[in-house]
């Protein structure tokens, strides 16, 4: 194999990753993505905007521990079917989701960085003969 056609086959690559990720980021979202660890909207957190992961996982585990609190309290009072727990609205699942929804956004976004370095280092190496023929067929993919 020679250096265009390995070079075609990770362009290849780079643009299957890309595909995916494009279909990964059309996600929606549960809740309303203002996350409180209080009741006060003033405290919120957005979780269309949060990078930290630690903070991610501290609010799932929060949420976690309130279901798990709620259900005990239920249990002690003797309610054998008591109302499903809501926090701020939203169930603990509908949270969860959208957390984990922002945490592959996050890695996403990272991987979406790494695939344009290798993309410019690709295109640093191309041969003038290859960079001719993609830009062929990206012409004749507009074109059609």
């Amino acid at each position: 194999m020679n250096i265009d056609e390995q070079i075609d086959k990770l362009i290849n690559q780079i643009k299957v990753k890309k595909e995916a990720i494009s279909k990964a980021e059309k996600s929606s979202w549960n809740t309303n993505c203002s996350f409180s660890y209080t009741e006060k909207p003033a405290d919120a957190i957005n979780l269309h905007v949060e990078r930290d992961i630690s903070q991610l996982i501290r609010m799932a585990g929060f949420l976690k521990y309130r279901e798990q609190a709620y259900a005990e309290g239920a249990k002690e009072l003797g309610i054998a079917k008591p109302p499903a727990f809501k926090w701020q609205g939203y169930s603990s699942s509908d949270w969860i989701d959208d957390i984990k929804v922002r945490i592959t956004k996050i890695q996403i976004s990272a991987e979406k960085k790494k695939l344009e370095e290798l993309e410019a280092r690709l295109d640093k190496i191309i041969s003038p003969e290859k960079r001719r023929e993609l830009e062929l067929a990206a012409i004749a993919s507009e074109l059609e």
